[in-house]
């Protein structure tokens, strides 16, 4: 196995997903709310979603790529309406239910749904592609054999999680420092900025897809 592609890929896997955008706010919301793991649950989501472009891309699967760049409109109006719809709910959370929630033993079955919901923020979005395609070219790791993409798309896995233990772990370090009245304004804040990027995402599929 040659470090250098699984490097190559843990950078590309880390730049891909570090971007501040909705899902990275609703991980830091999940982890200021309910702590380590359900935050890192949600991280976990969006970088195999991440991981799905990654292979796309990685082996240059045209014709799902091509159908992803001819319905990237239904599919960014769809993501927007998802995180718009997430973003009210956030909004209306009452901070004591949620401290309800975190000391609740049931937490654990809603894993699942807080994976499947970051994953699907992140597929619904095929512009992601275009960022995939704009790393693989830089890192140089197009035209390679089959072998070496697959190490390198294990890279890209990798470095993804990494990005979010590291911005997860971060924000569970203040996270004691964090009380009701805060949470309230939190889940405000965090609401209006996920609608935010649901209408923004509506927008730039809609209004101005011809430019993509």
């Amino acid at each position: 196995m040659d470090p250098i592609l699984v490097i190559k890929g843990i950078i590309i896997g880390f730049l891909a997903a570090c971007p501040i955008g909705a899902v990275a706010i609703l991980c830091i919301h999940r982890t200021i709310s309910n702590g380590f793991w359900p935050g890192l649950v949600m991280g976990i989501g969006s970088a195999f979603g991440d991981f799905v472009y990654a292979i796309i891309t990685g082996f240059s699967i045209s014709f799902i790529s091509d159908f992803l760049t001819s319905h990237r409109t239904i599919l960014g109006i769809i993501g927007g309406i998802l995180m718009i719809c997430l973003g009210i709910k956030i909004i209306r959370t009452h901070p004591a239910k949620q401290m309800r929630e975190q000391r609740s033993k049931t937490y654990k079955n809603k894993f699942f749904n807080d994976f499947m919901a970051s994953f699907a923020l992140t597929v619904s979005n095929p512009l992601t592609i275009i960022a995939f395609s704009g790393l693989f070219m830089a890192a140089g790791s197009v035209s390679i054999s089959y072998l070496e993409t697959t190490i390198t798309l294990a890279g890209v896995i990798l470095g993804a999680m990494l990005w979010w233990l590291l911005l997860v772990s971060i924000i569970n370090i203040f996270r004691k420092k964090v009380h009701l009245r805060h949470i309230l304004w939190i889940n405000r804040i965090t609401g209006t900025c996920v609608c935010i990027f649901g209408t923004s995402i509506i927008l730039l599929v809609t209004v101005f897809t011809d430019k993509l």
